[in-house]
């Protein structure tokens, strides 16, 4: 019998330590965050943009979509990225279709926001 516990323990030990991280999403934080990024649109026409990059949590992940109006700024909020590496910066202006381009996030305090220009 002690055997047989034994193998039932170990073996949900491993089933918790492989899944137990799946279970619980994590969120970003200006705590534990190095920069949120905030895009100013230098054009005529509106734009629509979403980031892909490493996050303060150093996982690989996307925002979700921002509009920028004409001549308008606008700041990713409550989406944080690692500084001093790159994110990929994914955007659209109607009726063109969507383009990408790599922005470097220089080093920063943590928390700051980083401000990127976009013809």
């Amino acid at each position: 019998m002690r055997n047989l516990r034994r193998k039932c323990t170990i073996a949900a030990l491993a089933v918790t330590s492989v899944f137990g991280g799946l279970a619980v999403p994590g969120t970003a934080s200006a705590a534990t965050a190095n920069a949120q990024i905030r895009i100013c649109n230098d054009n005529n026409a509106a734009l629509k943009f979403y980031i892909v990059g490493r996050n303060d949590h150093g996982d690989w992940g996307g925002s979700r979509f921002w509009d920028v109006p004409a001549h308008g700024c606008t700041t990713a909020a409550d989406y944080w990225w690692q500084t001093d590496r790159a994110v990929e910066f994914h955007y659209v202006r109607p009726p063109q279709g969507w383009t990408w381009e790599q922005l470097y996030v220089p080093r920063a305090k943590d928390g700051s926001t980083q401000q990127f220009s976009i013809s």
